[in-house]
Parts: C-alpha cells; sequence; structure tokens
C-alpha cells in the first residue's frame, strides 16, 4: 500500500470489547519452526536486528488449550542483533543461534534465508510486562540434537605450569 492512499475500513468478526485475551501456553520446552524472518530497527540505538518469528505446532500445545492455537502458537525472538564490524558479542550470540537452528557455524558469510524452516528447540518462560500484562517468550534457543551442526573445534590446552613442573618439565 502507498503512503498516500487511505486506508480501509476494517470489518471485524466479534465486538472488540467482548473480546479476552487467550491463555498463555505453558512454560517448557517445545520445538518450533521458523516461519518468517524480518529486519528490524531497534527504536534506542538504531540497532539492526533479526526478527525471527517461530510457531510451536498446536500437537504440542496442552490439549485444553488447542482451541486457541489452531494454527500453532507463535513466538518472536527479535533478540539477534546484526553484527557490526568488531562486535563480538553480537557475533557470538550469532553462532549461538545458527548452531540452534543445527547450520554448520563454520562460516564467514550468513544468508538467513537458511533459517525458514528450519526445526529449534525453545524455552518459553514468562517475560516482561507488556500493556499491564506478562506474556510467554522464548527465553533461549537450543538444537533439537536432529541436525545438529558439527561442533567447533577445541582449542588446544597447555598444562597447568604446577603439573608440567611435577613431571619434572
Amino acid at each position: 500500500m502507498m503512503a498516500d492512499e487511505p486506508l480501509g475500513v476494517l470489518e471485524l468478526e466479534d465486538n472488540l470489547a467482548d473480546v479476552e485475551r487467550p491463555p498463555d501456553i505453558p512454560a517448557g520446552r517445545y520445538i518450533g519452526e521458523v516461519q518468517d524472518i524480518q529486519m528490524g530497527v531497534s527504536q534506542g540505538k538504531g540497532n539492526q536486528y533479526y526478527s525471527v518469528r517461530i510457531v510451536i505446532p498446536n500437537e504440542q500445545i496442552p490439549a485444553d488449550l488447542r482451541e486457541h492455537y489452531p494454527d500453532g502458537a507463535t513466538l518472536s525472538w527479535n533478540r539477534q542483533i546484526v553484527p557490526q564490524r568488531g562486535d563480538r558479542r553480537a557475533l557470538y550470540n550469532l553462532r549461538k543461534m545458527i548452531e540452534s537452528f543445527g547450520l554448520d557455524s563454520n562460516t564467514t558469510s550468513i544468508d538467513p534465508n537458511e533459517w525458514m524452516g528450519r526445526r529449534v528447540k525453545l524455552l518459553v518462560g514468562p517475560g516482561n510486562l507488556y500493556q499491564g500484562e506478562r506474556r510467554m517468550e522464548i527465553k533461549a534457543l537450543e538444537a533439537t540434537g536432529e541436525d545438529e551442526a558439527p561442533k567447533p573445534r577445541q582449542a588446544a590446552t597447555r598444562e597447568p605450569k604446577k603439573a608440567a613442573a611435577r613431571r619434572g618439565r
């Protein structure tokens, strides 16, 4: 829609005043699928970030709540800052996310399109207040173990000086 086009009237299926908030899914671990990825810009510092929408299938939701989530529960992971040159923390966080998607972190380029359809384990728990209500959010992403990325190489370890001295080195 163009910026100068007028907005249309939205016809609702229910009286808005009668609509209640659906219940949250319980805290816990779920397997979700990446269904959408968008670029966002933070309001505070203007940092670019990936907004990753992950859907928990209806079958994983407790039976008494499924009617509220016919297409599954959609949660967003909006914590992945697009790394800028020299931002080691953002690079490390990107690595952890890539590995949680079961992708190989041994790379120098990232294609967010490869994330689509990837399955990931979610740790879901209560988040901060939003408009006076506490809602469930993704607390952490973990690999499902189904298609894990190769483990990063271990750095060579050195013996502590005392242990080496005991062996006469």
